[in-house]
């Protein structure tokens, strides 16, 4: 004879298999096979889809430092509810998430400027490796040492141009975050 489960009885059996309890513990326990164990589990995932429940999980490692600094900036808006905020950046990402198009193209012109540099240091180290392969003396002069101080100079430059973008991109995303959270705050999440 067939068991009626009854809903309390349903939302049970989903809650323990959520918490990790064997479908063949709860089978036993219930008095039903295992496959209506895991009927019952997929019959509630499916209502709280249907409601429009939070059914999905999002994972994301961060160091403490910067979690400490989200919940420092919390704490600044005033909003009480990591969770919230953090839901609030999912459903409001708009140019938060989204590729820089400036920034991009900076970068695409240094790179040009950087593989020049890099070809130039390409030739000198060829000129080095001839002359010793030949057993003669390195052929530089001191137009040489300048040009190869030049491009040192230029990869540098290089290093602090797209030190500056980043920090420039961080400030406009840090304005943009703190915006969404005091709109969260607001609101009074």
């Amino acid at each position: 004879m067939t068991r009626r489960l009854d809903h309390t009885t349903r939302q049970s059996i989903a809650k323990k298999m959520r918490e990790g309890i064997r479908p063949e513990v709860l089978a036993r326990e219930y008095g039903v096979t295992v496959r209506t164990v895991y009927r019952c589990a997929q019959f509630m995932r499916q209502i709280q889809i249907e409601r429009g429940s939070r059914t999905k999980t999002v994972v994301c490692r961060v160091s403490p430092a910067d979690l400490a600094l989200f919940d420092e900036k919390l704490k600044e808006a005033g909003v009480r509810n990591r969770s919230e905020a953090l839901r609030n950046v999912i459903r409001n990402v708009g140019g938060i998430a989204a590729p820089d198009a400036e920034l991009a193209a900076a970068l695409h012109a240094m790179k040009g400027a950087l593989n020049r540099v890099g070809n130039n240091v390409s030739q000198i180290a060829k000129r080095m490796n001839d002359a010793k392969n030949r057993g003669q003396s390195l052929p530089f002069s001191e137009t040489d040492h300048a040009e190869i101080r030049h491009l040192a100079g230029m990869v540098l430059d290089f290093a602090d141009e797209v030190a500056l973008m980043a920090d420039g991109r961080r400030s406009t995303l840090d304005l943009k975050i703190s915006n969404e959270l005091n709109k969260l705050a607001e609101r009074g999440i």
